[in-house]
């Protein structure tokens, strides 16, 4: 029964994130070009509509709970959220905890990912279309992409807030090894739950926002997890989920932070006093105990929000499918969907760069007009 369910979950969040980006993205993506502030608004609300179903099948199908306290993240402000990454899928369980503290924030809420992502069909490409920011993991490489991001962004008029994991890859075998090897070599301890953060890269993006005048607060995210820890797709697959995720949210106002060096001594510290919560957390109690002002959401999500994304994404998906499978024009406009998504990848390295050069165009043509 749990690898039928996790097959279940797999194909249903593949072919409804397939589909959502053909059917409901796709013909929206001409206003990227004529009125693209237009085409982000719709695309961030889209994407976030979309977010919302997994969110329900995890709760609803698995059964999972979620204990989310600390402060409250403001989503009309641009922030950086920085969090612990314990797995590859964090980000899918953050998801969760962001709707109980306020749905919207699956709208405004960008993760920077890794690159090969943006490749997977439908989720791949909706992250495309809503510009989450995919890095290589290589500084000199990732600064321009983050540089024009960040502009992107602030001139969007939008308030997004960045979800950046502080570590740069999840806590894998071969990772904690280097984050062993990194402490070694710099008279650091070993951490056992967490990686050492790479401070760099951290600074260069709250430097680069701060410059932009597009950042208001700093997010410290810690998730821990009760019961199975899901790392890998294949534990998914085999519907093996967490029996509970605990995520707890301290707010930083940024005279909170440090300029220059200190600012990547702060984060430093941060995580050691992360690291001991941590451990707190797995070897006494698993419980984190509350942050700043200290909410506690109820680990019982109300509202009909999950009722009406399951029962719209799996309507909409069999509906889909029975129209591809039907009309010969459903047929060709998928085709041109795909072409769109896979030439995007092929020739600009995704569509979400695409949108960005379009942006770009855009402004620089009214720039010179003035």
């Amino acid at each position: 029964m749990k690898v039928l369910k996790g097959v279940a979950f797999i194909v249903l969040v593949f072919f409804s994130s397939l589909l959502g980006t053909v059917f409901l993205l796709f013909p929206f993506i001409p206003l990227a070009w004529i009125q693209p502030k237009t085409w982000r608004k719709i695309a961030d609300r889209l994407v976030g509509f979309w977010l919302t179903f997994p969110c329900a099948l995890i709760e609803w199908v698995f059964g999972v709970k979620f204990r989310v306290t600390g402060d409250l993240i403001e989503r009309n402000e641009p922030a950086i959220l920085i969090m612990n990454h314990r797995t590859r899928l964090d980000w899918l369980f953050s998801w969760n905890a962001l709707y109980k503290m306020d749905p919207w924030l699956l709208t405004s809420e960008k993760i920077s990912l890794k690159a090969p992502l943006k490749m997977i069909p439908g989720a791949g490409w909706a992250m495309s279309s809503g510009s989450y920011i995919f890095l290589d993991r290589n500084f000199e490489k990732d600064k321009p992409i983050l540089e024009r991001i960040v502009k992107y962004y602030a001139e969007s008029d939008n308030n997004y807030q960045i979800l950046l994991f502080a570590e740069g890859t999840d806590k894998g075998e071969r990772a904690t090894q280097l984050s062993h090897a990194f402490a070694d070599k710099n008279g650091l301890p070993r951490y056992e739950y967490l990686l050492h953060p790479r401070t760099t890269g951290f600074r260069f993006l709250l430097d680069m926002m701060k410059k932009e005048n597009y950042i208001k607060n700093v997010y410290d995210l810690t998730i821990a997890y009760s019961g199975t820890i899901v790392d890998t797709e294949k534990k998914l697959l085999g519907g093996d989920f967490p029996d509970k995720v605990h995520l707890d949210v301290k707010k930083y106002k940024l005279d909170e932070i440090p300029e220059g060096d200190g600012c990547e001594k702060w984060l430093t510290d941060l995580w050691s006093t992360k690291e001991k919560r941590l451990k707190k957390f797995y070897e006494e109690e698993e419980r984190l105990e509350a942050s700043g002002d200290r909410f506690e959401w109820p680990e019982t999500t109300g509202g009909i929000g999950y009722y009406v994304a399951f029962s719209f994404w799996v309507i909409a998906t069999l509906f889909w499918i029975g129209a591809i499978y039907s009309l010969l024009w459903v047929k060709i406009y998928v085709t041109c969907a795909v072409i769109f998504y896979v030439g995007s990848l092929r020739f600009y390295n995704g569509a979400e760069f695409v949108f960005l050069r379009w942006f770009e165009a855009r402004r620089d043509n009214v720039d010179k007009t003035k």
